[in-house]
């Protein structure tokens, strides 16, 4: 028997088209850019993977130039929308082993994240842009969809790459209480 999906659960819940759309996130990159951010993943590898996220919707292609010729694309996620989230009625159909698939993908992504830092020896330097912050919130079903909304008109502003600003990763995860 086959594990029931969602096509946005399927392009997501993979461990490099989750690398790639991680690395998109809030900007304009190139798929050389990808090959250089991602130097672990065989090139043949990488396109396939950026292939399948354009077919399904997940990533745009903003531009294209030929370059020695071969296409190079310029792709980009639109992290003020809704693409490239999983929505309630998707979230629904979703099976338990495919949402602790995408927190074990969200927390190990955080943790190799956080090894470059450490690895590089910035974290001294960025201690200002990194927090580890857990509080217990009492809210209803219209409470969340309330914090939820004012928490994207909070950041909506600080999506987009600008000039003399950092990028930093910035998770949020909500947790019924057990």
């Amino acid at each position: 028997m086959t594990e029931p999906s969602t096509p946005l659960a399927d392009l997501l819940l993979h461990p490099i088209r989750f690398r790639i759309v991680q690395r998109v996130l809030g900007r304009e990159v190139t798929t050389t850019d990808l090959k250089h951010d991602l130097p672990d993943i065989p090139a043949t590898t990488l396109y396939r993977h950026v292939a399948a996220l354009i077919e399904g919707g997940m990533l745009t292609v903003v531009r294209e130039r030929r370059i020695r010729g071969a296409i190079e694309r310029t792709l980009t996620l639109d992290q003020s929308t809704a693409a490239g989230r999983i929505g309630i009625d998707e979230a629904r159909a979703m099976t338990p082993d495919q949402h602790r698939r995408a927190l074990l993908l969200v927390l190990t992504q955080l943790a190799a994240d956080f090894d470059r830092l450490v690895e590089r020896g910035d974290l001294d330097t960025r201690l200002e842009q990194f927090g580890l912050n857990q509080a217990s919130l009492y809210v209803d079903a219209a409470d969340l969809d309330t914090l939820r909304q004012g928490i994207h008109a909070l950041v909506e502003p600080y999506l987009q790459a600008r000039p003399g600003k950092d990028r930093i990763t910035w998770s949020i995860i909500s947790l019924p209480d057990t």
